[in-house]
Order: structure tokens, then sequence, then C-alpha cells
């Protein structure tokens, strides 16, 4: 009875959870990455095929041993692409396809070892999550999984906003006193400079709001994001300020990358009820039979 008791913990902690919104998250991080994809074909020549300009730092030292010419990358991305399709094929294809992608775009960022954007570098890491989730399963709106991915994928995130929420925090009081701080990346020449960001920036009574808000929601995400309650308001709040900064600012594909895994962030019961109102009146949504057994 000791034991038993002493293991209940981990089961439920283990217990298997709806799975629906994997099918979602595989699609939306399919088009994410071929949205960051298909860009890169235009910068071959002049970054991933270039003889003469290699950079190698830390243990990305691969340059050292293989070159590669225009033709070859311009293969490897070819091989990539292949792979998102796979993955927005589904089914058995779906991991195999983001495997492929992954080694694929690895093999290519080397060439970028000094350059790497943020979109991607959070592009690898969603894929270690997309890897270990059920995306290689259909009909996964009826299913149940382990909750394992879905962790990894909190984990990343939490480690994401957290940080840099308390990095301002603690360390930026700009963002605490008048949203200049803001007003300087709408303005700034590589980040800024779109229409209504410029004039966004000249608006004190939106902008220290909007910072406040930043910091708070990022300081707090890792946090709130694990309460059921919380959970899906705190999404929210993040949508509102990746489109924000999709909208206001220069910064690529970034926003849509980050967004595109929040179907599987959301808490599961709860995206399930989302579902579920979705079905055609008098049906109802897949009971997980070993729960109702118990």
């Amino acid at each position: 009875m000791g034991s038993t008791g002493n293991t209940a913990w981990l089961d439920r902690l283990f217990e298997p959870e709806w799975a629906g919104g994997w099918a979602a998250a595989r699609v939306v991080f399919g088009l994410a990455l071929l949205g960051t994809h298909l860009p890169r074909a235009a910068g071959i020549g002049d970054c991933y095929g270039v003889q003469d300009l290699l950079f190698t730092m830390g243990p990305l030292t691969l340059n050292e041993h293989i070159v590669l010419s225009e033709a070859t990358a311009s293969g490897v991305w070819g091989i990539g692409l292949l792979g998102i399709l796979g993955l927005l094929f589904g089914g058995r294809a779906a991991k195999p396809g983001l495997l492929v992608w992954f080694l694929a775009t690895a093999l290519l960022l080397v060439n970028e070892t000094l350059n790497i954007k943020a979109y991607d570098r959070l592009n690898l890491w969603l894929t270690l999550a997309f890897l270990l989730a059920p995306i290689g399963e259909r009909g996964l709106q009826h299913k149940w999984r382990s909750p394992v991915a879905r962790w990894v994928l909190l984990v990343i995130f939490c480690g994401l906003y957290g940080s840099t929420g308390w990095l301002k925090a603690l360390k930026e009081p700009t963002w605490w006193t008048n949203g200049d701080v803001l007003a300087y990346h709408m303005l700034h020449p590589y980040f800024g400079m779109r229409p209504l960001g410029v004039w966004l920036s000249d608006q004190q009574w939106l902008l220290k709001p909007m910072a406040w808000t930043t910091v708070v929601f990022e300081a707090a995400f890792p946090l709130l994001v694990w309460w059921r309650r919380t959970n899906p308001w705190l999404l929210l709040v993040g949508v509102l300020m990746h489109l924000g900064i999709g909208i206001l600012m220069n910064v690529g594909p970034f926003s849509y990358v980050a967004l595109a895994a929040y179907p599987a962030l959301l808490q599961p019961e709860l995206a399930r009820a989302l579902y579920a109102q979705r079905l055609t009146p008098g049906s109802r949504a897949t009971v997980n039979p070993e729960i109702h057994a118990q």
C-alpha cells in the first residue's frame, strides 16, 4: 500500500493528456518553418555557399573540414524544403521530415556562425519538443498521449520569456519609466521604421502600459503558464504581444515562429473544450478511455 501511495503522484504527473493541440501546432509550425526557409534561397550564393568567407566559433568548426559550394548549399536547402513538406503532410512523414529539415538547416547555419538569428535558434529548440510529440499520428483530436513533449515546450518558453522578462525588470529600468525603450526600437534603422511604429513611438500614453505589460508578461510567464486558470489569459497576452511586434517592428519571422507553438502550450483540457465547441451539434468529443475507466 505504501509503495502504491508513493508512486500515485507519478501516475498523475505522467497521466496522458489530450493530444489534439499537437495536430494544430504541427501545421502552424510547418508553415512557420516554410516562412523562414523559403527566403533563405535568395542568400545561398552570398552566405551559405561562399568559398572565401568562412566562420568558425566555439564547437561549430565544421567549416574547417567541409566547405559547401553554391550548388551543394542549394541542394541542402532543397532537401530541407522537402523535409518541411513531409512535416506538413503529416502521418509517418512528419517526424522524418522534421528531422531532415533540422539537419539540413543546421548544416546551412554553420555558415552563419556569427549571425544566427533568434528565430533560427528558437526553431531548432522547438524542433526538439516536436520530435518528442505525437505529431506522427493522425486523428490526434481523439487521442491522449504523454505530457513530456509539452513539458519540454513549456521549459523552452519559460526560459525564453523568463530570462528576458527578469533581465528587463532588474537590469533595464527604462522599461518601468517612460516607455522610451520601445520608442527606440520602433525607430531603430534595422529593427523599426514601420509606419505605425513610427507614429506610436511618440504616443507616451500607449508606450508606458505596453512596456509594463511586456515586462510583467515575460517575468510572470514561468509561474502562471502552468496553472489552468491563468494559462489561457497569459497566452492571449502573448499572442497580442507577438502580433504587435510583427506589426510595429521589423524583426523578421520571430513572432510567428513563437506563436506556432502556442496551440500545444494551451492547457490540454481547455484546448479540448474549445475543440468540442466546434463539433457539429449533438456530437461529443471523445473521452479518454483510461481516465473514464478510473
